[in-house]
């Protein structure tokens, strides 16, 4: 039985163990993307499309293509629970492994450990290799970093005339992030605020199509999610040299 993928609370998971038995996968793609929504398609479509990604990532290259290799939810992040395994079934034939990304911000949802739990059971005798990803709470916690002129382009910025503040030190001065916090309380509810203000130029999922064009390292994200992703396509595609059996751990540091 694999292993099922996920995380407890904050910390980084453990990857689930490579499959016991060679499989016939000759033909195959690496992996599929099944994601809840357009913005997890543009982000993860821009950032593991770019060029050379797999050296940012510390793992081996492995084939991608973002208009092919990522499939959209059709009734987004309360459907996966309960039918990720029947909805992803009828690309076992293309596909060697999956991964599941969703929000846990969404109405009424399960705790997130529940969420994992119920969509590992559903993929774990159909999948040799499966991860699991809730962004807790939700996308845009993998857009805010320390990364100020990224974020301002991927935001269109246009401050008032004189205004030279970042995007956080608005958020700060208007209670929406707290001075020390890695990330704000409310992601989705700081980018909105930006527009309502009229900060920002564009609310599309532009925002994070840029933003993960330009982003140019990852090794400082803190988001336990973004973390666990990579290091699960670390552990799945070791660069040349590494061991696969590598906890995850050691690979996100």
């Amino acid at each position: 039985m694999t292993k099922r993928a996920g995380h407890k609370g904050k910390a980084v998971a453990s990857v689930p163990r490579q499959a016991a038995a060679p499989v016939d996968d000759s033909g195959m793609r690496d992996v599929i993307f099944y994601v809840a929504d357009q913005g997890m398609k543009a982000m993860i479509s821009a950032f593991l499309g770019r060029k050379e990604i797999h050296h940012k990532l510390g793992c081996g290259p492995f084939d991608f293509d973002g208009r092919r290799d990522i499939k959209l939810a059709r009734h987004k992040d309360a459907e996966l629970p309960l039918r990720a395994g029947e909805l992803l079934r009828p690309w076992r034939g293309e596909y060697r492994r999956a991964i599941v990304v969703q929000d846990h911000a969404y109405d009424n949802p399960l705790p997130p450990d529940e969420i994992r739990k119920r969509i590992g059971d559903q993929l774990e005798d159909v999948w040799p290799q499966y991860a699991v990803v809730v962004i807790e709470p939700e996308l845009e916690n993998w857009f805010w970093s320390d990364h100020t002129e990224v974020i301002k382009k991927a935001l269109v910025w246009r401050p008032r005339s004189g205004d030279e503040r970042t995007p956080r030190q608005v958020l700060e001065e208007a209670g929406l992030w707290a001075p020390g916090d890695a990330k704000p309380d409310d992601p989705k509810g700081a980018v909105e605020f930006l527009h309502g203000m009229k900060y920002i130029g564009d609310m599309s999922n532009g925002i994070f199509r840029r933003f993960a064009e330009q982003i140019p390292s990852v090794r400082r994200c803190t988001d336990a999610s973004f973390q666990y992703l990579m290091a699960t396509l670390a552990v799945w595609f070791p660069a040349s040299g590494m061991n696969t059996t590598t906890s995850m751990t050691e690979r996100a540091q």
